[in-house]
């Protein structure tokens, strides 16, 4: 198994405190921390690419940004590099409705051959449930069920 956190994973736990009193966000930050947990004490890798830095490296806030860059350079312990035919496919995923840098987390995830590509961005799961991938986009709180179904189906 293998998994990708796009960037709302990786900004998530670093959300204003406004929006983390809100119930569903501190879940998912709950839920990050306990798949990140599970991955690594299960050897599982974390893929990263070039589109989760690319967003990284536009948060427009200083004190954000090295949060979640030192956040994500400990959490990945793979970076998946951009080829042509990652370039390809995400064209492909555009034409088929990702919208922006998704179709891209998408590719990513895809070449890498990642089971699972983490997401807390509602539009970007209903949207790939639409389109025929070969990674699927969830919820961080789904993964731990998630999880839990591959590794008995696995044994």
């Amino acid at each position: 198994m293998k998994i990708y956190l796009d960037t709302c994973c990786y900004s998530r736990p670093f959300d204003n405190w406004a929006h983390q009193a809100q119930v569903r966000v501190r879940r998912e930050i709950m839920a990050i921390t306990d798949a990140i947990q599970v991955c690594g004490t299960s050897g599982i890798p974390i893929i990263g690419s070039p589109a989760v830095i690319a967003e990284i490296d536009d948060i427009g806030k200083p004190e954000k940004w090295g949060q979640v860059r030192a956040f994500y350079a400990r959490v990945v312990n793979v970076e998946e590099v951009e080829t042509e035919a990652i370039t390809t496919r995400m064209r492909e995923l555009k034409a088929y409705g990702l919208k922006g840098l998704d179709a891209y987390h998408a590719a990513f995830a895809e070449a890498a051959g990642v089971d699972f590509l983490l997401t807390t961005d509602d539009p970007f799961e209903r949207a790939a449930k639409r389109i025929d991938l070969n990674t699927k986009v969830i919820n961080p709180i789904n993964f731990l069920g998630e999880y839990l179904i591959w590794q008995l189906l696995s044994t």
